[in-house]
């Protein structure tokens, strides 16, 4: 039995996972999420912002208080698309963890998604071959393999608040907004995804907040429920329907929305719209969601001393 802390400063929130990790099996004891929008501006001026900076910072003092009344054995701090972008990145990682005595790690795209696909497919024990995708606020991961095996892995340049940052200027969304994002997404995807690699797909996966967020929505729960989400089943056709909504909508009306946490209304329209595409181009009907993602696999990889 090890416990360990994975703090993920990813591009639109850090999060928290203190689990107990035990023959191969994560159980959560505590999970954290702040809406933190590191990535904010990142996409312009390839730089963190201070605000930005200093929103992280916060967040990840507060989880370490947390972490050190939990007596972890091992922490760290990850990090993805936005501080692998951002100039001064790997700077503000570095002294974030130092600070607090964590261990940290820059993760590359390929790197990102095979900690997203052994989290993903911690509590699938057949042998399928699976799709998981990770669509983040600043990229977006295709995955394909069985079990911990990743066969085929790609990172993109494409998240929602990168997309919503890019193209998603005015509130609602416009038409022409939104067919710029869509060629821009379209193009993305004929460009870096080869549908060769894609072949005797058995089941696909997705994990991350805006697809979580999707299956609240598509639940139609009042209030958000990890446990009615996770392994949650989403239809093309529904996800088109939900992005016709939210793209109808302002960011206060979508903020108004119970299941959509703070600091999400004004990019989860830019989320939906990456699903939909990509599943159009990945010719996929239904995803099932999933609420183990990198934090799990990160957990997992840690306390096998492989991280």
């Amino acid at each position: 039995m090890t416990v360990v802390a994975v703090i993920d400063t990813g591009t639109n929130s850090t999060r928290l996972l203190i689990a107990d990790v035990k023959e191969g099996a994560v159980h959560e004891l505590m999970r954290r999420t702040e809406v933190t929008r590191l990535g904010e501006g990142v996409d312009d001026s390839g730089r963190l912002g201070q605000e930005a900076r200093a929103r992280v910072q916060q967040t990840v003092n507060s989880y370490a208080q947390i972490i050190a009344a939990n007596e972890t054995e091992e922490s760290v701090i990850l990090a993805t698309s936005s501080v692998r972008d951002a100039a001064d990145g790997r700077e503000f990682l570095s002294g974030l963890a130092e600070s607090h005595l964590f261990s940290w790690r820059l993760l590359q795209g390929a790197d990102e998604a095979a900690l997203s696909f052994a989290g993903a497919t911690i509590s699938i024990r057949d042998r399928l071959r699976l799709m998981l995708l990770d669509v983040g606020g600043g990229s977006t991961e295709v995955v394909v393999g069985r079990s911990n095996r990743v066969d085929y892995a790609c990172s993109m340049k494409l998240g929602c608040v990168r997309l919503n940052e890019r193209f998603f200027r005015h509130d609602p969304v416009l038409p022409v907004d939104i067919n710029a994002a869509s060629e821009f997404i379209e193009t993305t995807l004929r460009t870096e995804v080869d549908p060769h690699d894609l072949t005797g797909i058995e089941r696909t996966v997705a994990v991350a907040g805006t697809v979580t967020t999707l299956a609240a929505l598509d639940l139609k729960l009042k209030e958000y429920d990890r446990d009615a989400v996770h392994s949650h089943v989403l239809c093309r056709e529904n996800i088109g329907g939900l992005f016709d909504m939210l793209a109808g909508m302002t960011i206060e009306q979508r903020s108004r929305i119970g299941t959509i946490e703070p600091g999400r209304a004004d990019v989860i329209t830019a989320g939906a719209l990456i699903v939909l595409k990509l599943m159009e181009y990945c010719e996929i009907e239904s995803v099932t969601v999933s609420e183990n993602d990198i934090l799990d696999g990160a957990a997992l990889k840690l306390a096998a001393g492989e991280l």
